[in-house]
Parts: structure tokens; C-alpha cells; sequence
């Protein structure tokens, strides 16, 4: 089987993503606090732009696994393998937090008191939902995704030429689901929470899967370089980056409307918007990754990738940071509020990052926690030929 090129720059990919999902958490009360003040449009804007964060890595799974995995053969032992790592470090450190995140929760209602059999029944709920806190439901989404994946794997391994036609196929299925779910709610039929279904995050899935596959044909057009820029290809990325502040103003401003003016407006319209900017987000975080990592700024290139080697981590146990960090009473007009709502963020970010990391450095079981964590190079003995050294 032929070796598959490694990607630093995805790692790069994973902290843009997860600056974006610090942005919304950081920004959540916000929307509510600064309607009706100069300050609402500002966060709006932040807090519906970085929408884009949690499909992005939906669609980063997506091309990682079918990357990885399209040329190898679909075996019990190499689903075994998957299977045995999906669980020890996802699923894993999703079971801790969610009991971490109900034990918040406990205390903060002062629930304590609460019988152990109900405590038990609302705990397996949060468990299989993902709702032991309100970031958890991503975990659920890829873990059912894993549960597909061999036979995602399976179809396009059978036909390449499918592949192509991978992301027209998430958007069918993405979308039947979004009308057939809006009729079945309207008409009482149902209630159910789409946001930790799978479904509806089919056409970020494929997409990456598709890209994933085509990835050494596609790599002239997706990455800028100056040869890119002779011959011409600039154009496709502008348009692409054209497009995308255009789709994702768009769904800010739709926001707007409803909140400010009360507008009633059709939701396929908010779907659409979202899924439009979520889409070309997947392609401009993806060329925005190499660029940051080319640039030559080699500290910031460093310190991107070791925020995307710990981002799990981040998103684990950021919304922990967040919550000691508002217990703080901020005071003052429109410029301190901004500035503590930036604190926040800061916060989220720097201190889960040093936190993660340190527990990589120095807990053996750190996974436990985080999930996988990053190789330490291995120095190579300098008696060993060349081309031993190389297959390690």
C-alpha cells in the first residue's frame, strides 16, 4: 500500500476551528445582553460568523478517515483497530466530562438532593444524547459517524467514481431530513433534537470524505501557491472566499432581522444561509491552514499547531473555564463589557490549552481526559542505516 502523505497543516485546520468554537460559547449571553445597544451587532456578527466551527470539524473527520483508510483493505482486524482507538480516546473522555459536566450541573442547581435513581435515568439520558452540557452533542455526532463509517468506507472503496458525487449525496440526505423533520415537528408528529444527529451534518461529512479520496488531483486547486497563481486558479479562490463572507453575512444579517425587527422568517432560510457559509467555511479554513503554516512565521505556525494537537482537549474542558471565569463581577460601560467578553475567550483559550498540555507532558493517563495524545518525536540511533531510520 503506497504511503500516504502526511498533513501538518490539519492540525492548523483544528485550532482555527476551535478559536471559532470559543467564539461562540464566549459570545453566547451576549446576544441577549446587548440587544437594543451598539454592541449587539458586533457580537452577533462574531457569534454567527464562527457558526461555521463545529461542521468544519465534522468535515475534517470526515477526510481524516477516509484519508487514512480508503486504500487499506476493510478488515476485522483493521475495524478492530479503529474501533479500539475510537473508544479509548473518544469515548473514553466524552464518558468522564459527561459525568464532570452532570456534576456541575448538580451543583449549581443545588440538586444534590435528588433521588439516585432519577440522578441515574437524567445521567444515561445526558449519556446517549450528549446533553450532559451544551458542547457535548458533537461528540455524539461523530460517534455516529464511526458507527457509518465502514459502510460509508465500504461503498466508496467498491466505486471511486461515487466518491464524486459524495457531497451532492450528503446534501440530499442532509436536507430530506431538514424538510421531512420541519413537517413532522409542525404537524406534532414528532420533537426531536437534530442538532445530535448525524444526518444533519451528511453534506460536511462527504464533502470532506470526497476530497479525501480525489485529494492528490484536487491539491493544485485547494492549496494557494504561486504556480496556483499563474496559471490562473486564483480566481477559484477568490470567488470561493467571495462567496463565503457573502453566505456568511448573509446568515448574520438574517439574525439580525429577527432579532431587531421581530421578522418572521421562513427557517429553510437560516438552513440554507448556514449551510452555504459552512461549506465554503470547510474550503477556506482548509487553504487558510496551509497558508498560516507557510508563511514563514515559524512561532505562530508552532503555536497554531500545538492548539489543533490539543484542541479535544480545549473543547472538553473549556466550557469549565468559562464558567469559574463569569463568576468574576465585571463593571462599566460598553467598552468594559467588550473587553471582559474578550477576557473570556482569552481565558477559554490560553488557560485549557496550558491545561491539556501539561497533562500530556506529564500524566501518563492524560488520555483519559483528552483523548490521544501528540507523538513525541523519537530520536533516531545514528548507527542505523538510512533507510531503516526512515521506516519507523
Amino acid at each position: 500500500m503506497e504511503q500516504k502523505e502526511r498533513i501538518p497543516q490539519l492540525d492548523i485546520f483544528r485550532a482555527i476551528s476551535i478559536l471559532a468554537v470559543l467564539a461562540i460559547h464566549a459570545t453566547s449571553r451576549t446576544l441577549a445582553e446587548t440587544l437594543n445597544t451598539p454592541l449587539f451587532h458586533p457580537f452577533l456578527f462574531m457569534n454567527k460568523f464562527s457558526q461555521f466551527a463545529v461542521p468544519s470539524f465534522v468535515f475534517l473527520s470526515g477526510f481524516v478517515l477516509f484519508y487514512n483508510y480508503i486504500d487499506r483493505p476493510l478488515t476485522g482486524k483493521t475495524l478492530g483497530k479503529f474501533y479500539g482507538r475510537r473508544l479509548i480516546y473518544i469515548i473514553v473522555p466524552y464518558v468522564v466530562f459527561s459525568v464532570l459536566y452532570f456534576g456541575l450541573k448538580l451543583y449549581a442547581g443545588n440538586q444534590w438532593s435528588m433521588p439516585p435513581q432519577e440522578m441515574a435515568a437524567k445521567l444515561s439520558k445526558y449519556l446517549l444524547t450528549g446533553t450532559a452540557y451544551t458542547h457535548l452533542y458533537y461528540v455524539i455526532i461523530i460517534i455516529q459517524f464511526y458507527v457509518l463509517f465502514p459502510l460509508l468506507l465500504w461503498c466508496l472503496q467498491k466505486s471511486r467514481p461515487l466518491a464524486a458525487w459524495a457531497p451532492l449525496i450528503g446534501l440530499a440526505l442532509q436536507w430530506g431530513f431538514v424538510v421531512l423533520n420541519k413537517y413532522m415537528v409542525n404537524h406534532g408528529y414528532w420533537h426531536v433534537s437534530k442538532g445530535s444527529l448525524a444526518i444533519t451534518y451528511f453534506s460536511y461529512f462527504l464533502f470532506g470524505a470526497s476530497i479525501a479520496v480525489f485529494y492528490s488531483s484536487l491539491k493544485p486547486w485547494l492549496i494557494p501557491s504561486r504556480e496556483g497563481l499563474r496559471s490562473g486558479k486564483w480566481l477559484v479562490w477568490a470567488l470561493v472566499w467571495v462567496l463565503w463572507i457573502a453566505a456568511g453575512t448573509a446568515h448574520v444579517e438574517l439574525w439580525n432581522s429577527n432579532y431587531t425587527q421581530k421578522t418572521v422568517i421562513n427557517s429553510f432560510w437560516f438552513e440554507g444561509a448556514a449551510n452555504a457559509h459552512a461549506l465554503l467555511s470547510c474550503l477556506v479554513v482548509f487553504q487558510l491552514s496551509f497558508l498560516l503554516y507557510g508563511t514563514g512565521l515559524r512561532l505562530w505556525s508552532r503555536l497554531l499547531v500545538s492548539a489543533g494537537v490539543c484542541s479535544f482537549g480545549i473543547y472538553l474542558i473549556h466550557p469549565v473555564v468559562l464558567y469559574l471565569y463569569r463568576k468574576i463581577d465585571f463593571h462599566g460601560g460598553y467598552l468594559a463589557y467588550a473587553l471582559a467578553i474578550a477576557g473570556g475567550w482569552l481565558a477559554a483559550l490560553i488557560l485549557s490549552w496550558i491545561i491539556v498540555a501539561i497533562a500530556f507532558r506529564y500524566i501518563k493517563y492524560a488520555w483519559v481526559l483528552f483523548g490521544s495524545a501528540p507523538r513525541r518525536p523519537v530520536k533516531q540511533p545514528q548507527n542505523l542505516p538510512q533507510e531503516y531510520r526512515a521506516m519507523d
